[in-house]
């Protein structure tokens, strides 16, 4: 079955050729945010900015139920809308998206002006403007960087239409150019080079009077869509048809300064192909034709100076007056320019003589050079503000291009932050370097490498560079090298390229400005705890500085391109700066150990904190993790979640860090933070992360001879084992830890370890082993009067007694489960009862009973965040559902299942929800789904 997609007009969805009719509101923004992804993952942070303008607190709950019914739209094609590490993606094929035709029709015509055929140009853009039905993604509200795609997408429309009125006009079908833009000033009415384009054409023609009227037209539309009047470009003409010797259009009156055409300047650089960037060019001129400059900024080695050159290449025939390359000297090994160098060097391009006065003389001769007259420039590699401030304001009606590794957010013009290359374009970026057949003999090779890059030009520029070189190389041996970590750094250089040396630029910079060596201080100690994400805490904790100082700090390197927000005041580092701060923080080990040593007291004193909020731990043993101040505490347990979910990849990096460091301190570390992080990770479902920090506990508890500690770990490891298919490797270690247990003699200990051991054992079907386990473990808490773990076992102990068809009786110890931890408060622990009570009746056929007990159970799961909890009630409701003939209902409430399996990476879980979808007979006609009870 075909399936394609529309975004240019109202977003669409056909199947077979058949249009599926899709919901009004968030479902179709939810479609078209994962459609301008083409494929890519789309995080769920990112996702709840596009759906909503302010997410409410449900908005997460609410997205995977727009998931779900997005799923269900697709119907066949259901797979492709998948979980991706905290995100969605959503599988589109070459030309299944109507973008896909529109950018090759696109592609195609500046091939064609490449080579000097304006009619086959007009023909493929012509081609390339029948995919659009509208504006993009019609109709659907704009909101964050959604909205700012969909915008650069209708920027790429008027600017096709620009190009085709060119096309037409060079090919002489000057009435099909005039007729094109008087559609787009229609549509437009505002769109100033649209005027100037349609005012040439009519010139071309000899049509004066119309002319004037569209002058006057112009005149009037840009007064009251813009509140100014007409540029410099419609006001030449004007003066032209006013004196009866208009100017030649695209080529203003010389005699704004001694320039003419014939002398006119230029130094640009050669251009360089680019590959992608095809949006961001069209954004990149469209800035230009309004604004009249523009900073391009972004980390080393994005490739600003390539987009930049070939923007400019693209736009010099516009600007006859000349076209002027200047190198700021912000590269490796280069001493800055200063402004005075960069004025006498415009002057010497300009054929002007420096005065060898004061520096305000030169301003004032290049100011006059200049003069009011269209001419680019592109000023490359500018450290900072203070290079090119007064020589904007000099510069007056230039078009300038500035790029930067800083935002250079002081300077009052556009600014555009210039990103990494997408995988597909990283990967035809090396086959263009090491040669297409190399890429296409070992594609996946290619992808591992381009990874390995981390998406930067530089880096696979170097890379493919030296597989040019090394034609005996094959890609796995270039993957070998760039695999350890520790000497990546040293395999990406060539020649006179190194990526080392294009970020130790950055930091050098940054280091002489004021607050920059106080914000290489906070980098250079990242480097030595390299966290994947920092916030404000953690930067306190390592800095010692107050919130406001390192956001300050923070700030400073985010503008330097060092580091990438990733939240509000919390930031990550590209993977390839992350190993030169690694690099950085290995050449002071005894700071390095004071900052690892306060990074873990900090971890493990606020995961303590924050699990006290989920079960308390009465009695810790001292390990000598003391924080020198609490920095984050807790109001409740919903603030506590919040802390863990942000914090839990730092927390299972730690974890990972800490067990292979081989120090008595590191494997201390690793076995204290495995039991704190328990439940916390079960009850989001996160196993893959619990069997990771267990494992690594193990061995650390082991290498110190803990036997408590390694019976801890290998408790929480077989967990994680069980609920990802090894439950009979699970039950092996159990026997192992209570044993361990047992020698110890610590009755508390051995009493919850059997509790763990039935649960796998009801797991493994082995019923009558786990109510003995249940029953034993039953007794010792009983005679230790231990209420909550009591209230535990007789939950467990009644599930299997559910399971043996015995539900009167596992009713009855449901009830005192229920009492118990009513009386002590266990809220988490509430809620699974409430489950497995909803479930006792669902066993014995009283579904109305069912009901209101599951019913709660999903609204207790919700309100403690214990995400295995809900998967659980969400898949015994939909059998109750399907048993009581609600078929629909039944998936949706599955389709929820499955996206909190997909969430949480639980393969296992996902694949029992899919079977159950399987079995599932509904119509075809996709219905709402429903949403939280």
């Amino acid at each position: 079955m075909t399936v394609a997609f529309g975004l240019l007009g109202p977003v669409t969805l056909h199947l077979d050729g058949s249009a599926v009719a899709l919901p009004a509101g968030r479902t179709q923004l939810l479609l078209a945010a994962l459609l301008l992804s083409r494929g890519r993952r789309v995080s769920t942070k990112r996702l709840l900015g596009d759906l909503w303008d302010e997410p409410p607190p449900s908005a997460p709950v609410n997205l995977r139920t727009y998931v779900t019914r997005l799923r269900g739209l697709l119907g066949p094609h259901r797979d492709r809308l998948v979980w991706v590490n905290a995100g969605y993606a959503l599988a589109v094929e070459s030309g299944e998206l109507d973008l896909d035709g529109f950018e090759v029709d696109i592609r195609d015509a500046l091939d064609a002006v490449r080579r000097g055929r304006p009619e086959q140009s007009a023909q493929a853009l012509a081609a390339g403007l029948r995919h659009w039905r509208g504006e993009a993604a019609e109709g659907l509200p704009r909101f964050g960087a959604f909205g700012h795609s969909l915008d650069a997408l209708d920027e790429s429309r008027w600017v096709s239409v620009e190009r085709y009125a060119a096309a037409c006009a060079e090919a002489g079908q000057h009435h099909a150019a005039v007729a094109a833009l008087r559609s787009l000033l229609a549509d437009r009415p505002a769109r100033e080079s649209a005027w100037e384009a349609l005012t040439q054409a009519l010139v071309r023609l000899g049509e004066r009077a119309e002319a004037l009227t569209a002058l006057a037209a112009a005149d009037a539309a840009l007064r009251a869509g813009t509140g100014r009047g007409p540029g410099l470009v419609l006001r030449e003409i004007g003066r032209g048809l006013r004196e009866g010797v208009p100017t030649a259009p695209g080529r203003p009156d010389a005699a704004a300064g001694d320039l003419s055409p014939r002398t006119a300047p230029s130094s640009l650089p050669p251009p360089v192909v680019l590959l992608g960037r095809e949006c961001l060019l069209s954004q990149i001129e469209a800035t230009l034709g309004r604004a009249g400059a523009i900073v391009l900024h972004g980390p080393a080695g994005v490739g600003k100076s390539a987009l930049a050159g070939a923007v400019a290449a693209r736009l010099a025939p516009s600007y006859p007056r000349g076209q002027l390359y200047l190198d700021f000297c912000g590269s490796p090994g280069l001493t800055p320019m200063t402004v005075e160098e960069a004025t006498g060097s415009l002057l010497r391009a300009l054929d002007g003589e420096r005065s060898g006065g004061t520096a305000a003389a030169e301003a004032a001769e290049l100011q006059t050079r200049v003069g009011d007259g269209r001419m680019l420039l592109l000023l490359d590699n500018v450290v900072d503000a203070g290079q090119v401030r007064r020589l904007l304001s000099v510069l007056g009606a230039a078009t300038v291009i500035v790029t930067s590794r800083t935002a250079l957010p002081t300077l009052d013009v556009t600014h555009l932050a210039v990103g990494a290359l997408a995988p597909d374009e990283s990967v035809a970026l090396l086959a263009r370097h090491a040669g297409p057949e190399r890429i296409l003999a070992a594609p996946e090779q290619a992808e591992v490498l381009a990874d390995l890059c981390d998406h930067l030009p530089l880096a696979l520029r170097i890379v493919g560079a030296r597989l040019a070189g090394r034609p005996e190389w094959a890609l796995a041996d270039m993957v070998a090298r760039l695999a350890d970590e520790q000497f990546r750094l040293d395999e990406l250089s060539c020649d006179d390229l190194a990526v080392r040396a294009s970020l130790a630029v950055t930091t050098d910079v940054l280091a002489e400005r004021p607050g920059g060596p106080e914000a290489m201080a906070l980098f250079d100690r990242w480097g030595m705890v390299c966290p994947p994400a920092i916030g404000l805490e953690l930067a306190q904790v390592l800095t010692g500085a107050d919130a406001r100082e390192v956001r300050a700090l923070l700030d400073r390197l985010a503008a330097a391109g060092l580091v990438e927000a990733c939240g509000t005041d919390r930031y990550r580092l590209h993977d390839l700066v992350r190993l030169y701060a690694m690099e950085r923080g290995r050449r002071d080990p005894t700071t390095r150990a004071a900052a690892i040593h306060a990074a873990r007291c900090y971890w493990l004193g606020t995961t303590r904190r924050a699990g006290d909020h989920l079960r308390r731990v009465p009695d810790r043993p001292a390990d000598g993790f003391v924080e020198a101040r609490p920095v984050v505490t807790f109001a409740d347990q919903r603030e506590a979640l919040r802390w863990l979910d942000r914090e839990r990849e730092n927390l299972v990096a730690a974890a990972r860090v800490a067990a292979r460091d081989g120090t008595t301190e590191g494997d201390l570390f690793a076995v204290r933070l495995c039991a704190e992080m328990y439940p916390f990770l079960p009850m989001r479902g996160y196993y893959r992360e619990l069997r990771e920090v267990a494992q690594g506990a193990l061995r650390c508890a082991r290498r110190l001879g803990s036997r408590p500690d390694e019976a801890t770990a290998l408790t929480y490891f077989a967990v994680a084992q069980s609920r990802l298919g090894e439950t009979d490797q699970g039950v092996d270690n159990l026997r192992i830890a209570l044993a361990l247990r047992e020698a110890d003699d610590d009755t508390q200990a051995v009493a919850v370890t059997l509790d763990h051991l039935g649960v796998l054992l009801a797991a493994a079907g082995r019923l009558d082993e786990a109510r003995a386990a249940f029953l034993r473990a039953l007794d010792l808490h009983r005679r230790r009067a231990d209420r909550r773990r009591m209230g535990v076992t007789l939950n467990n102990l009644a599930d299997v007694l559910l399971q043996l068809d015995q539900s009167d009786a596992a009713l009855v110890h449901l009830q005192e489960s229920l009492r118990l931890r009513r009386e002590i408060g266990d809220e988490l622990g509430l809620g699974i009862t409430i489950l497995t009570i909803g479930q006792a009746y669902a066993r014995s056929g009283r579904y109305r009973q069912a009901y209101g007990w599951l019913d709660r159970a999903l609204t207790a799961a919700r309100d403690t965040g214990n995400r295995e909890a809900e998967w659980r009630v969400l898949t015994v409701r939909a059998k109750v559902h399907r048993e009581t003939g609600q078929q629909l209902t039944a998936r949706d409430d599955l389709h929820l299942a499955l996206a909190i399996s997909e969430q949480t990476g639980d393969s296992i879980g996902a694949d029992e929800v899919r079977r159950a979808l399987t079995a599932l007979r509904v119509p075809a006609t996709p219905r709402r789904a429903a949403g939280p009870r």
